[in-house]
């Protein structure tokens, strides 16, 4: 009979899993039109969960490894609390230490960095931005302009050239067949009212993007999928050597398996619910 940790990680795993799955589903189908832009919000919500999750499974089942399957306290996860980028150096150092060849974790400079700091950043402070700043001007920027600013190094780098030009081009001929100037009542990501050309460019710039940033994200977390496997086998084979017969700590790397998908996947693909 499987055991009660076993049950409560079985149960942890799939709350990552659904957090993961719907945050990048949400971050691909974002945008900036007033009616898409709690999309982002969702996605910054749920992936900040699901990274957070993931990487605390991997803390719990990786002690429980090197520790006749002992868990560790609740304080130490208490004081990781919601920081990704502490976790995510404390699961690349468990790979240094546990894996012959360990993945390649991101490292700062890198787009995908960016998007970890502010999915950290996000989780510790801006949860809870817009009410915060109604009741106490708050000390941190718009979380929606501070994405705005990772998007537009996106475009810039996972856009082509060509791509970018045609969507400016198109959305001239369009303003100018139809006669708009001037501003609108849209604001952008970053609270300002778009000029006409913005309100139509803007969109479709980010729906040029979103699939790369939703790579970006996959990115991120594949050194972790990597390390579950590890994980995952001196679990088991700590099990085996004690003669236990039902495990304790799960097949951590079977409720993952989207974050194995090479580049070309991710990018084709347009749903992930």
């Amino acid at each position: 009979m499987l055991g009660e940790k076993f049950l409560l990680i079985q149960q942890e795993a799939f709350l990552a899993r659904s957090s993961l799955l719907s945050g990048l589903d949400a971050l691909r189908n974002a945008n900036v039109s007033d009616s898409d832009k709690g999309k982002f919000y969702e996605a910054f919500f749920l992936l900040s969960i699901g990274l957070e999750r993931l990487m605390k499974l991997m803390v719990v089942c990786h002690h429980m490894a090197k520790n006749q399957l002992n868990p560790p306290s609740n304080g130490v996860l208490k004081a990781a609390g919601h920081n990704l980028l502490g976790l995510y150096e404390t699961c690349r150092n468990v790979a240094i230490l546990e894996m012959p060849r360990p993945p390649a974790f991101v490292s700062e400079g890198e787009l995908e960095f960016e998007v970890l700091k502010f999915l950290s950043e996000f989780a510790k402070y801006s949860r809870y931005y817009n009410l915060d700043t109604i009741s106490a001007k708050s000390d941190e920027p718009d979380p929606l302009a501070k994405w705005w600013k990772i998007l537009g190094r996106e475009i810039m780098e996972s856009v082509s050239a060509k791509k970018r030009q045609k969507i400016e081009s198109e959305s001239i001929q369009y303003c100018d067949s139809i006669g708009a100037a001037g501003f609108t009542y849209m604001r952008g990501m970053d609270g300002q009212l778009m000029t006409t050309l913005e309100a139509v460019a803007y969109p479709r710039f980010a729906a040029a993007a979103a699939p790369y940033s939703v790579w970006r994200v996959i990115r991120i977390a594949a050194p972790i999928y990597s390390l579950s496997w590890r994980i995952t086998d001196i679990a088991h084979q700590y099990e085996v050597s004690i003669g236990r017969n039902h495990p304790e700590v799960p097949y951590l790397y079977e409720f993952f398996p989207f974050l194995g998908l090479d580049r070309s996947t991710v990018l084709s693909r347009k749903t992930w619910k």
